[in-house]
């Protein structure tokens, strides 16, 4: 018997979340075959099978996280039957449904159940710790979480709410059940403030920032865990500072707008602010190397490569897609990238090298209607550019006030590898492309 373990797909990579299985127990697997997704700290991956044969135990189930190496699951060769007790599978206590007083809850790993039935049990918000399998050694299958339901449902009382919890109505309790909300934060809108179904349901549609969660704390997704391990570590570590300038972003505009039918026509992708200032940026770090490096054992290594990350916010938080070799991509691939890896993420299918090897990072909050911010450094990289939104401001053109687009960049420099000097240069250089474009772009061209 093989057994299939929590795989260490990076090298910050502690734990994993099974995100889903793409065979179940008795199914026949070939190696090499994609056997279950896994969300690691930074992206969703595929695993494959190491071996071929049945799968015989799932051990951990669909959002349960386990470090790696755990077993997972163990597949069997054809015939081979499946010991009694598996090391790490505990059988589950059988305790009968309507028995008033409930057993403690036992661990959802350690009960050996069908995926189906986990999923009816979620579904129904059934205890599968109090349900007797009536399958091969015990085994829950989907009939005995449907007969569980069934009869839970006839127990006198089952539909009334405990002491002290809110009013609500039975279809509100079972929406709330499944988005895994606590009525008590729900307002509700029926007679004498009984949360009735549509209460719940407006709830779980407002923006994840606007509900008021219960006092505690909160579940972190692997993704937000990472982000603050790091960027505490960055914080500390790295003696950081800032450089901010305001430059006019006349021209970008009208370079934007001349190319921006041309790129949809020939390359049928959309031109962004951002595809522009990775191409320039790119061209400033290739006479800048020092922002395109880190600090490493005592001393400075430079990064050969000019491979530009892309802060981009996600619910879980925030992952840095990266554009490999930006100085060497057309502006047209430059977006196509962008494109690409901004819909991957939002998706959570970016693969682990689309979000490593980065050698700089920009961040944008313009869309959001910021103007200026400094930015953390993402480690190991030795600065990181903040931009703001593009805003008609005033300034002085020949002795007189007018209005101009302009934009404001704020580079956050870790002192170790670029001195005050240095920073202003490579900043004094990108602005210079900015306000300027025509020009780099002709000589690129050449």
């Amino acid at each position: 018997m093989d057994e299939v373990i929590m795989p260490k797909l990076g090298l910050t990579m502690e734990e994993g979340t099974i995100v889903r299985w793409l065979k179940e127990e008795g199914d026949t697997v070939e190696e090499g075959e994609i056997l279950f997704e896994v969300q690691t700290d930074k992206v969703v991956m595929e695993v494959e099978c190491t071996a071929s044969g049945v799968l015989a135990r799932i051990l951990v189930h669909e959002d349960e996280t386990v470090p790696i190496a755990q077993v997972v699951a163990y597949i069997a060769a054809p015939g081979e039957e499946v010991p009694e007790a598996i090391p790490g599978v505990h059988p589950a206590e059988e305790v009968r449904v309507e028995e008033v007083t409930a057993a403690p809850p036992v661990a959802a790993a350690a009960i050996a159940a069908t995926p189906a039935a986990r999923r009816l049990a979620r579904d129904k918000g059934i205890d599968l710790g109090q349900v007797k399998g009536s399958g091969k050694d015990g085994m829950i299958v989907k009939q005995d979480v449907q007969t569980a339901v069934e009869h839970a449902q006839a127990m006198p009382g089952a539909a009334e709410p405990a002491p002290g919890s809110p009013k609500a109505s039975p279809a509100a309790r079972r929406v709330a059940r499944e988005h895994g909300i606590a009525l008590g934060v729900v307002p509700g809108s029926g007679p004498d403030g009984r949360i009735v179904e549509q209460d719940v349901l407006d709830f779980v549609a407002q923006p994840k920032e606007s509900r008021v969660e219960e006092e505690g704390l909160l579940s972190l997704h692997p993704i937000h865990k990472l982000m603050a391990e790091r960027m505490s570590q960055s914080f500390s570590v790295a003696p950081h500072f800032y450089l901010g300038v305001e430059v006019k972003a006349t021209a970008l505009v009208e370079l934007r707008d001349r190319l921006l039918p041309i790129c949809e026509k020939e390359a049928q992708v959309r031109l962004t602010f951002t595809d522009l200032l990775v191409k320039l940026l790119a061209a400033a770090l290739r006479n800048h190397p020092l922002a395109n490096a880190t600090w490493e054992d005592g001393g400075i290594r430079v990064f050969r490569e000019i491979n530009i990350g892309l802060a981009t916010a996600i619910d879980e938080g925030l992952v840095v897609p990266v554009v490999k070799a930006a100085d060497e991509l057309t502006l047209a691939e430059i977006a196509a990238a962008r494109s690409e890896l901004a819909e991957k993420a939002k998706a959570g299918r970016l693969t682990l090298d689309e979000v490593t090897g980065g050698t700089f990072t920009l961040t944008n909050l313009g869309m959001l209607g910021v103007d200026v911010f400094q930015a953390i450094i993402n480690p190991p990289q030795s600065a990181i550019l903040a931009t703001g939104r593009i805003l008609e401001r005033p300034v002085v053109e020949d002795g007189e006030v007018v209005a101009r687009p302009t934009i404001y960049l704020t580079l956050s420099v870790d002192h170790r590898v670029l001195d005050g000097a240095t920073a202003a240069r490579f900043l004094q250089e990108l602005q210079t492309l900015i306000e300027d474009p025509y020009e780099f772009f002709l000589r690129d061209a050449v």
